[in-house]
């Protein structure tokens, strides 16, 4: 993913059936109750990497908002970049998107980076990381409502970085994935095999994010069968990318795509030998169409719509 800096600076400056009869999105309308009946049933996620620098709150020219994202979709991931603390953006994150995603049952996650700013400031001990964690969950959780923390691992940590990095994931699952008891996700991303920091804090995470970006259907059935000695199909969740404005382009969607054979279709279809995945995310789901183009028309959403219903039909 995308660096992360920004997103460091935002945290320390503050601290430091039942499958949808019919998608919402097509009929127009789908009653709460449903919505909420579907979110909670077994069933293939729908996530998104959301960049809070392309909301039409945060700068001038930008043409979608967090309520237009599908009804149908899991979990939004706030990926904060060029949105320093003093932008309008956080406020509406806070008193608008979030009430209104939590009303159709939409989780909202924040990316906080590689755990950088806890192994680089502060006391390095329990003590320290104790603080910083709480720090973590008072500013996302208590102060903005949200549902958890993504944490964007893209190295393979050794040494003393690893003692640290391990150090500080123990310290935020008090407050965040399975062994906290609070029901508040603890994500793990990143473009790696297993390494020794995932072999040594798997435990803490509900999911595993891979960045698939440009990879084969093949690639995804050989990577997990190497988190398969760790994690169970259902907590795995291969990724691709839209196009980006800087020209960034994996290939992972081509549109129109009719006969739904780009890449991130295939992604949606693909399952490990050992049993259903637990979904499929995108980054940069706000540019979910239009594709190649820096035009101001506002994406209509219609991959992200076309995979939901492709993996729970």
């Amino acid at each position: 993913m995308k660096n992360l800096k920004m997103c460091l600076i935002v945290v320390a400056g503050a601290c430091f059936g039942v499958a949808c009869k019919k998608s919402g999105e097509s009929r127009g309308i789908l009653a709460t109750g449903s919505l909420i009946d579907y979110k909670n049933s077994s069933h293939q996620l729908s996530v998104g990497y959301y960049r809070t620098w392309r909301d039409s709150v945060t700068a001038t020219g930008n043409t979608t908002s967090m309520r237009r994202l599908p009804d149908s979709l899991d979990m939004v991931m706030v990926f904060p970049d060029y949105t320093p603390p003093e932008n309008a953006y956080w406020n509406v994150l806070k008193t608008n998107y979030v009430p209104y995603l939590h009303n159709k049952g939409t989780k909202v996650i924040i990316t906080i980076g590689d755990l950088g700013s806890a192994t680089t400031t502060g006391a390095q001990d329990s003590t320290g990381y104790a603080l910083w964690a709480k720090s973590i969950n008072d500013k996302w959780v208590v102060e903005y409502n949200l549902d958890g923390i993504d944490i964007d691992v893209e190295s393979n940590p050794t040494g003393t970085t690893l003692t640290k990095k391990v150090a500080a994931t123990k310290a935020l699952s008090k407050y965040f994935g399975p062994k906290s008891g609070t029901g508040k996700k603890f994500i793990y991303d990143t473009n790696q095999n297993p390494t020794s920091f995932f072999t040594q804090s798997y435990k803490c995470f509900d999911y595993t994010f891979l960045q698939a970006y440009g990879r084969s259907t093949a690639n995804l059935t050989s990577t997990f069968n190497l988190y398969a000695a760790y994690i169970t199909p259902d907590k795995f969740l291969p990724g691709f990318s839209f196009y980006e404005e800087n020209g960034s382009n994996w290939g992972d969607v081509v549109f129109p795509d009719p006969t739904f054979q780009s890449r991130c279709y295939k992604y949606a279809a693909w399952q490990p030998s050992q049993g259903i995945k637990g979904g499929v995310f995108s980054y940069a789901i706000d540019r979910d169409i239009p594709y190649i183009t820096n035009s101001i028309v506002a994406p209509d959403y219609a991959i992200t719509k076309r995979m939901i219903k492709l993996m729970n039909p």
